[in-house]
């Protein structure tokens, strides 16, 4: 199916990076530390309602309705405020610089990514493409032990793009020396991955671990990383 392919590119959190995991980690701790506990909330619910508004949050800065700066100033005073406990901007700023120190020291991964990384890097040139911030993606992926596959990791502040932005695509080309034609995306936004490489012209696979949605238009569908090494 994929050929001709030379370069592959990968999202990173929710792709290879477990950001799940590593993320209730990290809010365990900041549960703790901050005594929300005597707030009211129980951590389950603290957990499930800031996993739920951070990926909306971030679906809206993928469509350009809010800007970075608004989930970090504000994401943990609406988890909160949905549980009917209020914080002020400073509470909630401190609580984000502490999520943003613990997240990155994470090493928890996707199931089977070392295994799919290292059959793959064999055949093709692995590169990042993360609408996250050079710093802290490479930080993520030092202490998880799996930078040394990729040659090129390409951010949003690094290329001044944001998927699904086809800017950010034509840099990733460019920087790694490719064509769109020799290029595979993968990642787990259909908003951002899929469709914002589809736009730039590339070949997609949508890797949805919870199950596939056949209405979506990507050139591959699967729900296990290893499924790759049936089809590259």
């Amino acid at each position: 199916m994929f050929k001709h392919k030379k370069h592959i590119f990968f999202d990173l959190d929710h792709t290879l990076w477990d950001f799940e995991s590593n993320a209730e980690e990290s809010l365990k701790e900041i549960y703790d530390d901050f005594s929300i506990s005597k707030l009211g909330p129980s951590f389950g619910n603290f957990y499930q309602n800031f996993s739920k508004l951070n990926r909306l949050l971030w679906t809206q800065l993928e469509q350009e309705i809010i800007t970075h700066e608004t989930i970090r100033m504000f994401r943990f005073q609406k988890a909160l405020s949905s549980l009917n406990v209020e914080i002020d901007k400073e509470q909630s700023i401190a609580m984000n610089l502490k999520f943003l120190d613990l997240l990155p020291n994470k090493t928890k991964l996707i199931d089977g990514c070392q295994e799919t990384l290292e059959a793959l890097q064999a055949k093709y040139q692995l590169h990042i493409l993360s609408n996250g911030y050079a710093e802290v993606q490479a930080k993520k992926l030092e202490h998880s032990g799996i930078k040394g596959y990729f040659q090129h990791i390409i951010t949003n502040d690094i290329a001044a793009s944001r998927k699904p932005n086809v800017g950010i695509f034509n840099y990733a080309l460019e920087k790694s020396n490719s064509q769109a034609s020799q290029s595979l995306m993968i990642g787990d936004s259909y908003l951002a991955d899929i469709l914002g490489a589809k736009n730039a012209g590339w070949d997609t696979v949508h890797f949805q671990p919870s199950g596939i949605d056949t209405e979506n238009q990507s050139t591959l569908k699967i729900t296990k990383l290893v499924q790759l090494l049936d089809h590259l």
